[in-house]
């Protein structure tokens, strides 16, 4: 039996390599650029107006007086989206709305709240002064230069960059094909009548569901009996359709526990089976090619736990992320907690006040506890007891707001 680290570095090895992929401008929230965004031409693009007014060059103003005012003569309006290139009269202003393209021949907005205008003439008492209120063409990027860089993670800021220099598709590391499997004879799907005897399968609803917070929605899900013959079919099957194949359930010790006997017979190289923690113990990694396998424990706390201590990572490292483990932060326990001198503790906690309350219900076939939960707290071996106000390691899950952190 190996250590949570041991386990974690030896998935960390085992990861394949990102593989590029082009996708939709639409498609790309949340994945990660696989090579450096240039602009293809500057930004602004146009020298533009700042403000709803008037165009004019200063020039033509330098003699104004209170005395002796300048008139310049209105000219048509220049609106935004105008593709028809202008030059400003001599001797004269024109109304320009905001974004729209600065004329040939002029140097200043002015802007429309502070105009005078009378019977068609806008009416200066003073010189105004050039280079006002426009936004000039390459003051916030040059053409050509690196707006974006590899290895970023793409949100709505950065959706709204790529829009603006047009591109339709953006290159990105794709994420793994996926299936889920959970084994057992005992499962039911949610919606359908309950018998006596069985349970409702809460995992594939689970694990489906963080897997498309990550962005992932192309999941397989299927589910198998505890009958050797059909979970081999359905594991081979799986096998050959997936990058990555999480399994729930059936990784013990028990009689039908088959999992780790079919992945053997399929060719699954083992990396390792049984991590010193708790809960989440007999969990499964293993490798077919570049085929990566993860079986984990049945009861539904351990499959959370160990998909985000140890999938979660390996499936972010996949897609090119820079940090893949869970936010991790150092706060002080809100109660008294008794250590294992072997195992790593792992208990849902809830982060309140910069303190970490332990919540009840901590058995590994308990669900209920995660409504509530934001965090694990990591309790490596200890003889003693963990005191309280304690200092330890939680690592988030959850935002205070209830979103998935990524």
């Amino acid at each position: 039996m190996i250590t949570v680290k041991q386990a974690k570095q030896l998935i960390q090895k085992n990861v394949p390599q990102p593989l590029r992929k082009i996708v939709s401008l639409k498609e790309a929230l949340g994945l990660v650029l696989a090579k450096d965004i240039s602009s293809p031409f500057p930004l602004p693009l146009y020298d533009n107006s700042a403000m709803d007014g008037f165009v004019l060059n200063s020039k033509n103003t330098l003699t104004a007086t209170k005395l002796a005012p300048i008139k310049l003569k209105l000219g048509l309006p220049i609106k935004a989206g105008d593709t028809k290139r202008r030059m400003l009269d001599k001797f004269s202003a024109t109304p320009i709305m905001t974004g729209a393209v600065i004329p040939g021949g002029a140097d200043t907005v002015l802007m429309k709240e502070y105009a005078e205008i009378k019977e068609g003439y806008l009416i200066f008492k003073a010189p105004y002064k050039n280079n006002r209120h426009i936004r000039y063409r390459g003051e916030e990027v040059e053409k050509g230069e690196v707006l974006l860089s590899k290895n970023e993670v793409i949100h709505s800021g950065t959706m709204g960059v790529l829009a603006s220099i047009g591109k339709g598709q953006v290159p990105i590391f794709k994420a793994p094909q996926i299936s889920l499997m959970a084994t057992g004879t005992e499962l039911v799907s949610p919606g359908k009548p309950l018998r006596f005897g069985k349970i409702y399968d809460s995992n594939s609803t689970m694990i489906r569901s963080a897997l498309n917070q990550m962005g992932i929605h192309s999941v397989d899900v299927t589910r198998s009996s505890d009958r050797l013959e059909l979970l081999n079919q359905r594991v081979k099957q799986a096998l050959n359709q997936s990058d990555m194949l999480i399994l729930m359930g059936g990784v013990s010790v028990g009689d039908y526990d088959f999992v780790k006997d079919v992945l053997n017979h399929l060719g699954v190289k083992t990396i390792f089976w049984k991590v010193s923690q708790k809960p989440g113990k007999p969990i499964y990694f293993g490798k077919k090619g570049k085929k990566l396998i993860f079986g984990l424990p049945g009861n539904p706390a351990s499959v959370f736990t160990c998909f985000y201590e140890y999938v979660y990572p390996a499936i972010r490292q996949w897609m090119g992320f820079s940090k893949t483990e869970l936010p991790k932060k150092k706060l002080s326990l809100g109660t008294e907690v008794k250590g294992d001198p072997f195992k790593t503790i792992f208990l849902k906690g809830r982060i309140v006040e910069n303190k970490v309350q332990l919540l009840s219900k901590q058995g590994s076939h308990m669900l209920s506890s995660l409504a509530d939960a934001h965090c694990f707290i990591v309790l490596p071996p200890r003889q003693r007891v963990y005191k309280k106000n304690e200092i330890v390691e939680v690592h988030q899950f959850f935002s205070d707001e209830r979103g998935v952190l990524l």
